[in-house]
């Protein structure tokens, strides 16, 4: 559970640690240098700055670039009005205020007056992009990204360090292949362009280390980040020891998350020493630093150096409140948690895993807040958008109105041959408008259904991570219990909501969100189910067959129930007298709905056997469920056990 949510945390990091520059100058000098200048020569010196540099001093330019708003010199010209409107705007998206950057953008773009040149477009185009995708505005971003794909053709430079922003889009939906292929494209054109710096090819092919990790390719996840190690040692060691040293740093982490995985720990805390070391140094990127550490945490417990484990928990509790990144803190209380779960002070561990299911239900709400803002912001946008068109088509008519009149009193010999085609050019114009409205609305119903579909996505993500959550409280309260009964009760109810959570875990991994494939749904949890009870001396064999069966998550639900109720009884009851023993499963679709039939060798029911005189919740849960499937529910017992259930598929 952890080893994903680092994952995931990893990616936020390196997305925006991979772009790393020279070290940082020392903050009063370019503070005191900014305040020295005067008029446009404060944008210029902000252009000069590295991005990391800009990163550092975001607030300082937050507060005093704006100001320049008002200097006379700046907006009676054109050049620096724009120049200064592009320095704006990235500050802005720095700052995380993408809406006001859009909004200066916007200002820029609809000014017909700037004329802006293909390469200053281009560089507005990349501008806009960064802020839609951090907006999670995916359908804007692909949009920009075909005019982007436009200029390029026509030979307009593109950004070199921008040079990601479609491989990062599929990454963050989670589409790896395709972030992979897309990547290596970005690659081969890099190596082709003069211009690149020496840093640049090795951190791109830190980040195809990086998604290969993420779609479980180790193997060639460990070639790249080996292959970005040694194009670093021979390009930048030697004229840029900082960048080489935090890259390498970065990589080595990265590698640290592969051997943790693979379960050799000791390798991974010596990975991560090394990462941790140059990030300390640096002092420049505490959300790195605590992340790293907070990993290396968790590498230690594992292998039991709980003292070591110590130490490293308490460097990132010195470091926490200089970190306002929600998803740090989380993963924070939830490593500490875990520590002392291991320490057993359970009642401690349990108040830090509250925090972190507080966060998280908190983090949820922003992110939907700020989706539902961005869409906000961009249909006014839009619409301003609009209003300029049509301010500029209302221009153009009173110029051809005038044109007009004018030709009328010239040409007065030939005004009804004129007339005619005055008459057919409006006609033609109607139908183009009429077939350019067709089109829009059908992308727009497109762009609908794509963001939708991300919605569900995410949805059933969330769901799955808050059951997640909840089943973990469940685990620390049945530790702090030494009733057997309770514990039991608890140990099956959190094997329920890992039932259900696993129903929303393979939807939003599925293409398809509105039905569930049974085949590699029951692989899976009957594979959960034989981990947690699976006893030295008896050795059970599982088969099953749902090729082809797919269901609503209505009728998934209620089913997936049902058969971990049955199977987790066969695990337990059924094989008490042999060492050898095989549960099939089987769901077949019929002519009036689906039959699930679930058979064992074991010691079969007793004799006279009744499901209703048992007053068993698991029995009365299975009878229960199979009404709510509108279905019927047999049982036979010869030579073992065999329950069969018929159901329909619940429609809405």
């Amino acid at each position: 559970m952890f080893l994903s949510g680092k994952l995931k945390t990893a990616l936020s990091v390196l997305l925006f640690c991979a772009s790393m520059g020279h070290a940082m100058e020392e903050k009063d000098s370019i503070m005191t240098v900014y305040c020295s200048q005067k008029g446009i020569d404060k944008v210029l010196f902000y252009e000069s700055l590295s991005l990391n540099q800009k990163r550092a001093y975001k607030n300082f330019f937050y507060l005093n670039l704006p100001k320049l708003t008002a200097n006379t010199a700046i907006k009676t010209s054109k050049k620096d009005y724009i120049k200064f409107l592009f320095a704006l705007a990235e500050v802005y998206n720095i700052k995380g205020e993408e809406v006001k950057s859009i909004g200066v953008l916007k200002e820029i773009k609809n000014n017909k007056e700037y004329r802006l040149s293909d390469l200053e477009y281009m560089n507005l185009l990349v501008a806009l992009q960064k802020s839609y995708l951090n907006l999670n505005l995916y359908s804007n971003v692909f949009h920009i990204n075909s005019e982007i794909a436009t200029l390029r053709k026509q030979g307009v430079p593109f950004p070199l360090w921008s040079y990601n922003i479609k491989s990062q889009l599929y990454a963050r939906l989670f589409l790896y292949d395709k972030a992979i292929i897309q990547l290596k494209s970005e690659i081969k054109e890099l190596l082709h362009n003069p211009e690149r710096d020496a840093l640049i090819i090795p951190s791109a092919y830190n980040d195809l280390g990086f998604y290969y990790s993420l779609n479980n390719n180790i193997d060639s996840a460990f070639h790249y980040y080996r292959t970005s190690l040694k194009l670093s040692g021979q390009h930048l060691k030697k004229t840029h020891l900082d960048s080489y040293e935090r890259l390498a740093g970065t990589i080595k982490g990265n590698m640290a998350v592969l051997y943790f995985k693979a379960g050799d720990y000791k390798t991974a805390v010596s990975l991560l020493k090394e990462d941790i070391a140059v990030t300390l140094k640096n002092k420049d990127d505490n959300v790195c630093a605590a992340n790293s550490l907070l990993f290396l945490t968790e590498s230690e417990s594992r292998l039991k150096h709980y003292a070591e484990a110590q130490k490293a928990i308490a460097l990132v509790e010195k470091l926490l409140p200089n970190i306002t990144d929600p998803a740090t803190k989380i993963y924070f209380y939830k490593t500490k948690a875990e520590l002392l779960k291991s320490l057993n002070q359970t009642e401690e561990a349990y108040q830090l895993y509250k925090k972190a299911f507080y966060i998280n239900d908190s983090i949820n709400k922003i992110r939907q807040h700020r989706l539902l803002e961005g869409n906000e912001i961009l249909y006014h946008l839009e619409k301003q958008d609009d209003l300029i068109a049509s301010q500029q088509i209302d221009l153009t008519k009173k110029r051809q109105n005038t044109l007009l009149i004018i030709l009328f009193g010239l040409l007065v010999t030939t005004f009804f041959f004129f007339l005619y085609l005055v008459n057919s050019k409006k006609k033609q114009l109607k139908i183009q408008k009429m077939n350019a409205e067709i089109s829009s609305k059908n992308r727009l119903i497109k762009e609908s259904l794509s963001e939708k579909e991300m919605l569900l996505k995410e949805i059933h993500h969330r769901v799955n991570n808050n059951l997640q959550i909840i089943s973990g409280i469940l685990e620390l309260q049945n530790s702090a219990i030494a009733d057997p009964d309770a514990k039991v009760v608890l140990q099956e109810g959190q094997a329920r909501i890992q039932s259900i959570s696993l129903i929303h875990k393979t939807l939003y991994q599925s293409d398809n969100f509105n039905k569930v494939p049974f085949q590699s749904y029951l692989n899976e949890l009957i594979g959960a189910i034989q981990k947690t009870y699976r006893q030295h001396y008896v050795s059970v064999q599982t088969d099953i067959d749902a090729q082809n069966i797919e269901l609503n998550i209505n009728t998934a639900i209620p089913l997936s129930l049902i058969i971990n109720e049955i199977v987790t009884n066969c695990f337990k009851h059924a094989f008490k007298k042999t060492t050898q023993g095989t549960i099939k499963v089987t769901i077949k679709k019929e002519a009036h709905g689906y039959v699930l039939c679930v058979q064992d060798n074991g010691i079969g029911f007793p004799e006279n056997f009744n499901p209703k005189d048992l007053h068993s919740i698991g029995f009365d849960l299975i009878q229960g469920l199979t009404k709510q499937l509108d279905g019927a529910f047999q049982w036979k017992s010869n030579h073992g056990t065999e329950i069969i259930i018929t159901f329909k598929e619940i429609v809405n």
